[in-house]
C-alpha cells in the first residue's frame, strides 16, 4: 500500500523539531513501513535537512514552510499558500493522511490520485469541517473530537473513527530506579501557553514549596511563539511566579529518549490544560503513563479515556473559581503518599501498553485497507 502522510507549513517539523504529534506521525510512519508498505512523509523545509532522502523505510520530500506568528488569519494565509503548492508536489498513493488545514479540500478536488484522504483530528474543530466534504475518513484522537465535529458536521457522522495516538512504548517505558528522592520532582512537558494553564501550575507549586521542601518543579517546552509557546510576556509571569521557589524552566526537548529521562527522573506528572475547545487528546500525559509515572490532569473530556481517577491518575477540577485551590488539593494528596502514587504509575504503565504503535498501526491499516475494498467514500 502507497500511503502519504503530508504535514503543515509550520514548526514544529519531523523529524529535525517535533512535538508530541510529530513525533507520533513519524513513528506510525516506521511502524507502516516496517510492515511492508510505501511511505512518504510530505513536510516543510527545515534547515540542515535534505529535500528528498530515505531513512528508516520511509521517504522524505521537504518543500516550503513558513513560521507561525500570532495571527491565525495570516497563518492560514501562508497554509493555503502552502497548500496550493504542495498539493501538485503529493506522490501518487491509495491513502493520503494529513493534518493540515487546506491541503485536504484542494487535494480533495484537484489531486484524487494522492489517495483516498483521511484527516487526522487531533485539534478541537472549531466549525471548518465543512470544508471537508471530500474527506474519506476523519481519524479523531478522542471520543471527544469525535463528538465535537459529528456535532459541528452531521453529514460526516459516519465518516469519523476514533484513532488513539499511539505512545512509543519502546522508548518510553518505566524504570523507577531513576526515580530520585530528594529531591523529588513535579514534572510538567508540554508547550507553555496560557491555554495549558502552566500559569495555574506555578503559581500553585509557589504557595505548595514551604510545606514540601523536598520538592522540586521541572517544566520542560517550548515557550516562543513561533513554536507555539506563550512568548516572552508569558514566560516572565512564570519565572515571577517561581522567584525564591525550588523550580526549572528549560526548552523544549525533541529527542524522544531525553524526554523519556525527564519523565522517569519525575516523581509526579502534572498537565493542567485549560483548553475547553483546544485540547483534543494530551499525549505527552499518556508518555508519562508509558514510563511509570502517575499523572495530575485537569477535568477535560478528552483524558478521561485513559485517565481514571485514583486508578491510573488523578483529575483536578479546573473549572472551579479559584483553579489553583482545587489543583493544591490534588497535588498534596498524591504528594502525601508516595508509595500509593508509586502504585497508580505501575498501573498508568500497564495501561498505557496497549496504545503502543503496533497496535495503532494496526487499527489504521485495518481501516485504509477497507477504505481500498470499497468502503465509504466522500
Amino acid at each position: 500500500m502507497r500511503i502519504t502522510i503530508a504535514t503543515g507549513p509550520l514548526l514544529p517539523v519531523p523529524a529535525a523539531r517535533g512535538g508530541a504529534i510529530p513525533r507520533m506521525w513519524l513513528g506510525l510512519a516506521r511502524e507502516f513501513a516496517r510492515q511492508g508498505h510505501h511511505v512518504c512523509i510530505f513536510a516543510r523545509r527545515y534547515p540542515g535537512q535534505a529535500a528528498t532522502e530515505v531513512e528508516e523505510g520511509v521517504h522524505y520530500l521537504r518543500a516550503g514552510g513558513f513560521d507561525q506568528g500570532r495571527s491565525i488569519a495570516l497563518d492560514l494565509l501562508k497554509d493555503l499558500a502552502y497548500a496550493s503548492r504542495a498539493v501538485w508536489q503529493l506522490p501518487e498513493a491509495e491513502i493520503l493522511i494529513t493534518n493540515d488545514f487546506w491541503l485536504p479540500v484542494l487535494a480533495g478536488s484537484l489531486r484524487r490520485k494522492a489517495g483516498r484522504i483521511v484527516i487526522n483530528a487531533n485539534r478541537f474543530p472549531k466549525g471548518q469541517y465543512f470544508l471537508y466534504r471530500r474527506a474519506d475518513r476523519i481519524a479523531a484522537a478522542s471520543s471527544t473530537v469525535r463528538n465535537a465535529i459529528a456535532a459541528q458536521t452531521p453529514a460526516l457522522s459516519d465518516r469519523i473513527r476514533i484513532f488513539p495516538n499511539p505512545v512509543d512504548t519502546g522508548i518510553m517505558t518505566p524504570d523507577e530506579s531513576a526515580r530520585v528522592s530528594n529531591p523529588r520532582v513535579l514534572l510538567y512537558v508540554g508547550r507553555l501557553h496560557p491555554e495549558k494553564g502552566v500559569h495555574v501550575l506555578t503559581s500553585t507549586f509557589a504557595k505548595l514549596a514551604a510545606r514540601h521542601a523536598g520538592w522540586r518543579l521541572r517544566i520542560v517546552g517550548p515557550w516562543k511563539a513561533e513554536e507555539g509557546g506563550g512568548g516572552e510576556a508569558y514566560m516572565q509571569v512564570l519565572r515571577d511566579a517561581l522567584k525564591g521557589v525550588p523550580a526549572d524552566i528549560v526548552g523544549p526537548k525533541f529527542d524522544p529518549g531525553a524526554l523519556a529521562a525527564e519523565y522517569r527522573a519525575a516523581s509526579l506528572f502534572c498537565y493542567p490544560s485549560l483548553a475547553e475547545t483546544g485540547e483534543s487528546f494530551g499525549l505527552a500525559v499518556l508518555e508519562a503513563m508509558a514510563c511509570g509515572l502517575p499523572p495530575v490532569v485537569s477535568a477535560l473530556d478528552c483524558f478521561r479515556d485513559f485517565v481514571h481517577e485514583n486508578e491510573t491518575g488523578w483529575i483536578f477540577n479546573h473549572r472551579s473559581a479559584v483553579q489553583e485551590t482545587g489543583l493544591a488539593s490534588t497535588l498534596e494528596r498524591a504528594m502525601a503518599d508516595m508509595p500509593r502514587a508509586t502504585a497508580i504509575g505501575r498501573q498508568a504503565g500497564a495501561f498505557a501498553k496497549g496504545f503502543g504503535y503496533d497496535r495503532i498501526a494496526e487499527q489504521y491499516l485495518t481501516e485504509f485497507n477497507g477504505l481500498l475494498r470499497g468502503g465509504l467514500h466522500g
